[in-house]
């Protein structure tokens, strides 16, 4: 896992404790101080391939770290 990665998968993570849900692309990119929407997306789905997350298709908020139960 790399820097960015993994400091992506931190925020991730940290999300979902505080509020139950995946965080938006929109506020990852603030977290990281990064920009362009597609090198967030290109991390997520990367952490996705890694098995790090799990991601449900074509659902907004759905990343979130492995071992993590979305709530119905």
């Amino acid at each position: 896992m790399t820097p960015r990665q993994k400091e992506v998968f931190m925020i991730i993570d940290a999300f979902w404790r505080d509020y139950g849900y995946g965080p938006s692309i929109d506020e990852i990119l603030m977290m990281t101080g990064t920009t362009g929407r597609g090198n967030v997306q290109r991390i997520i789905k990367r952490l996705c391939e890694l098995g790090h997350c799990v991601r449900l298709p074509h659902l907004a908020r759905t990343v979130r770290p492995k071992g993590v139960r979305i709530r119905s």
